[in-house]
């Protein structure tokens, strides 16, 4: 059987009459529906995208690398040791909302209106996932009051500096135009940022709308006073430009100060486009790259408008209905190796490929940031695509496939378990946790089926290696999550688990980006993935007094602060962010300290 087949409707009855709708009896014709289980039909729906996703996984072939020996600090295993945490909450609400009261109140001491919201919507948004460990220990409490009070006076201004579009070199900014290597911030630039990221590969994933020489040519064109160009040009062209400063290998000087140039730029400029925007792949790229650029700039509310406008845009497009009307051999995708599918399909592909990565990232802001989904179920019907996009599976985009097939298979196993917390899970604490403890084993059986650590070690370049980092690192977040979601009997200690994933994920990154020589990838990989498991680890070490390998994650959770100091100098935006991470290094420091004094007090 083909994998790549289409959700079908579902009939139901014409109206509710029983045991023979009354349509079918006054016609005399044979009633053959059977009753509706809404909530059953749904979670079938997922399970069966799940399957026919899994197939498809299967038609591809798991070309993972040979099997290596087992380090013990690559194992993918997870401590089977019994732990409790806090209930899980609903995560479709305000997140100004879902930051839990204690937090919400101390922080709207804060009077600029933009730290207060970045750290709502941005930063403590996470910890709702730690229910009351976090909040009834004073010493967290304490820290983060501390931050706030350092926070308050300082007011963050918009100005951007007095030297104009001249702050960029011209020959730099024509540099990242034809650079062929920009990888990714966020699951929806693996989508439709830079194609030059996939034209490097063989992958003929996307259609860039504006012509490159157009967009080598704005260097030059914003210094003619005569010249206006629309505002959509203007955020591809700054969000492109900031995404290679954020990313060239060489480091500019006054990198931080560019950074915060060209995100004001595309702030500035983001109302009057909203105003004006249309259903236009022109808009459709500007609302992509201007989602990622503001969560560059830690600015949910706005990536999150501009990601609304991405969901609107691609459906009027079509991206949402590409197998709305199946024609003839509609099914059949694949073609004979080297032999190019036809040019209608392969535009069907890429809608398909580039539905299924919005589906993914409408679950990342749901999980992440507590937004509601912009994608509820039923509003799409969409094959799965051809993951070669045109027939043809060149090696040097296999990263790409496997990056898609298990981001995608991730991402609906996030999707299946926000729709049950929000359909409002069983409270029988039993079935609560079996049900948890099945989508642990979904995830985990996707790490086991591509060995993601394995992958990751054959990765010969930057752009495999975001792609791999991306699927193991949010596999590791979806873990803590579902530990954390388990039902709290007693106490209010951490899973071990999820701390022991936490150290896993904060360890992994701080390798990774220690061993490279592009270590600058800026800090949204921070906000998106790393702040809770910093959280979780942070929480533990300053509660558990149980807690074990002190200095080692002293070390990881100091990392996490000289990064984030790092990538936000010259940021003055991004400062609320430093303080808050600071203050929880500091008490996990102090911690410590406390500990070692008792040793000696007691002679232990």
């Amino acid at each position: 059987m083909n994998a790549v087949q289409s959700i079908q409707n579902i009939s139901v009855r014409c109206n509710r009459v029983t045991p023979r709708c009354g349509n079918c009896e006054a016609a005399g014709a044979e009633c053959v529906y059977s009753p509706r289980k809404p909530r059953a039909k749904k979670q079938g729906l997922l399970l069966e995208i799940l399957d026919r996703l899994k197939r498809l996984e299967e038609q591809v072939g798991l070309e993972n690398a040979p099997e290596t020996e087992d380090n013990g600090d690559d194992s993918m295993s997870i401590s089977s040791v019994g732990a409790e945490a806090a209930q899980a909450i609903s995560l479709d609400e305000d997140p100004a909302q879902v930051v839990p009261s204690v937090i919400r109140d101390i922080v709207n001491r804060i009077k600029d209106e933009g730290s207060r919201s970045m750290l709502l919507s941005n930063v403590f948004c996470h910890l709702r996932h730690v229910g009351s460990c976090f909040f009834e220990n004073n010493r967290c409490i304490k820290a983060i009051t501390s931050a706030v009070s350092e926070i308050e006076p300082i007011h963050s201004t918009q100005s951007i500096e007095p030297l104009g579009d001249a702050i960029v070199p011209k020959d730099l900014a024509k540099k990242i135009i034809e650079s062929k290597c920009l990888p990714p911030f966020t699951a929806l630039d693996d989508l439709i940022s830079f194609p030059e990221h996939y034209a490097s590969h063989q992958f003929p994933g996307f259609e860039f709308p504006l012509e490159k020489s157009f967009l080598s040519s704005i260097p030059d064109l914003i210094e003619i006073p005569h010249v206006q160009l629309d505002c959509a040009s203007q955020i591809i062209y700054y969000s492109v430009l900031l995404r290679g400063i954020v990313l060239e290998l060489e480091a500019h000087p006054r990198r931080g100060s560019i950074l915060r140039y060209l995100y004001l730029k595309c702030v500035a400029l983001s109302d009057e486009w909203m105003k004006n925007i249309q259903d236009t792949p022109v808009d459709f790229l500007a609302a992509s790259l201007m989602t990622s650029t503001a969560l560059e700039g830690c600015n949910t509310d706005l990536a999150w408008k501009a990601f609304s406008h991405t969901c609107r845009i691609s459906k009027a497009l079509g991206y949402f209905s590409v197998d709305e009307t199946p024609s003839e051999g509609d099914n059949q995708i694949s073609s004979p190796a080297g032999t190019p599918l036809h040019e209608a399909e392969i535009d069907r592909n890429r809608k398909r490929f580039g539905f299924w990565h919005i589906l993914r990232t409408d679950c990342l802001f749901r999980k992440s940031f507590g937004k509601p989904t912009l994608i509820p179920a039923g509003s799409w019907k969409v094959h799965f695509p051809d993951p070669t996009i045109n027939g043809v599976d060149d090696e040097s985009s296999r990263f790409i496939q496997i990056h898609f097939l298990i981001s995608m298979r991730l991402g609906l196993i996030v999707r299946k378990y926000l729709d049950w917390i929000t359909g409002g899970p069983n409270p029988d604490p039993v079935s609560h946790d079996a049900i948890i403890d099945n989508y642990i084993d979904e995830v985990q059986s996707i790490l086991s089926d591509w060995d993601t650590a394995s992958l990751l070690r054959t990765a010969t370049n930057h752009i495999d290696v975001w792609l791999c980092i991306d699927v193991l690192i949010g596999s590791y977040e979806i873990l803590i999550v579902l530990y954390l979601s388990k039902k709290c009997d007693s106490g209010h200690a951490l899973p071990c688990q999820a701390v022991d994933l936490a150290r896993k994920s904060l360890k992994t990154f701080q390798s990774l980006l220690g061993s490279t020589s592009h270590a600058f990838w800026g800090i949204s990989p921070i906000s998106m993935y790393q702040l809770l498991p910093f959280f979780v680890l942070c929480l533990d070490f300053i509660g558990n007094p149980d807690h074990e390998n002190l200095d080692e994650d002293l070390v990881s959770v100091s990392w996490v602060g000289d990064y984030v100091e790092m990538v936000a100098e010259g940021r003055v935006e991004l400062k609320p962010v430093i303080i808050i991470i600071n203050a929880m290094v500091t008490a996990c420091k102090q911690a410590k300290m406390d500990r070692l004094a008792r040793s000696v007090a007691t002679g232990e």
